[in-house]
């Protein structure tokens, strides 16, 4: 067997850059949109600043989140983005760039653990009271969040002082935290107000409900795909009436689906509702249905029957624009008929 050769390796690795340096490596993988000086960050959640950048140097092209993911080059995007080992990466770039032997030239190293998102100590089950706030907050039914919690998907706890409802799951891959007043999480150093507080150690590629304890999920043929925690009570909420569908949610338009999750989506039927944002100048499309294009080609490319259930120019009850599928618990009576078609 061929050790691995230290200068064989740094010159194929050149090659590659060459080839695919990180601009175009961006696009190859689908982040294009963040392929800029100044742009959302791929790899958290969106606030209002542009913390994320890439920029070239002498010694080739780096990309960096001012706010809190770090930074490095082409390898290190590949592997923060599409959650793989250095060597999984460096066959990946291999592939895309067509240089072969490339990852046979690199070391092998032992995979490192899974980093779990670090939950608060005092994390439980929540309470009546606690339940009944979270659906008070989401406007759905009381039995959606108890129903949330029975899975492994709803828990309560501490969260940068706050009490908060805790979106996670079974793996324990990704947790996601919202206050349970309904305010904003104050700013962090480099960063800004936010909605939601991600907890350090998460993979918001994952899927969020996709792991049922027991294994459960594998019992579920079809999943209603939703974008943010705030959907994920919503997605609970219109499934009572259909108990076959399983709700799940990517936290952040700007995400892949996890590797790791593919054998349990593959071959299942899969409802994307996207949010509807407003499109960038030039564009027809706003970044919630961007993702969820790319959300759908990725389900089909594994066997997944895969369809779009678009919220364009729906109504709340007082007349404004419905946004996303937690707004559609205020539809609007003569659009409620519209919501037929969600999970058939």
């Amino acid at each position: 067997m061929r050790r691995f050769d230290t200068e064989e390796f740094k010159r194929r690795l050149q090659q590659m850059k060459q080839r695919g340096p990180l601009p175009v490596l961006m696009e190859w993988l689908g982040a294009g949109q963040h392929a800029h000086t100044s742009a959302w960050c791929p790899f958290h959640e969106n606030t209002k600043d542009r913390a994320f950048s890439i920029y070239e140097t002498d010694k080739g092209w780096k990309w960096k989140c001012h706010s809190q993911c770090g930074g490095g080059d082409e390898l290190d995007f590949i592997e923060r983005y599409e959650q793989r080992s250095r060597h999984e990466a460096i066959e990946r770039y291999s592939q895309l760039t067509g240089v072969l032997g490339a990852s046979y030239c690199a070391p092998v190293k032992t995979a490192k653990p899974q980093v779990k998102p670090a939950l608060p100590p005092d994390f439980h089950e929540g309470n009546r009271e606690e339940l009944q706030t979270v659906a008070t907050l989401r406007k759905v039914g009381f039995w959606a969040v108890a129903t949330m919690q029975q899975n492994g998907v709803l828990g309560f706890g501490t969260v940068c002082g706050l009490p908060c409802w805790i979106i996670t799951d079974h793996s324990r891959r990704c947790a996601e935290a919202r206050r349970l007043d309904g305010g904003l999480f104050p700013p962090f150093p480099g960063g800004s107000e936010r909605k939601a507080h991600t907890l350090k150690g998460s993979s918001k590629q994952w899927p969020v409900g996709l792991s049922l304890p027991n294994d459960l999920n594998k019992h579920f043929d079809k999943v209603l795909l939703v974008e943010g925690s705030g959907d994920l009570p919503a997605a609970y909420h219109f499934v009572r009436e259909a108990g076959d569908w399983l709700p799940v949610a990517i936290l952040g338009a700007g995400n892949r689906i996890h590797a790791i999750a593919h054998p349990l989506l593959r071959g299942k039927r899969v409802k994307i509702v996207p949010h509807i944002d407003i499109p960038k100048e030039g564009e027809e499309r706003g970044e919630g249905e961007q993702a969820a294009d790319n959300w759908a080609e990725e389900l089909c490319g594994i066997g997944c029957e895969v369809y779009e259930f678009n919220l364009r120019g729906l109504r709340k009850i007082d007349g404004s624009r419905i946004n996303d599928l937690n707004d559609c618990t205020q539809i609007h009576t003569e659009d409620a008929a519209e919501l037929e078609g969600l999970l058939k």
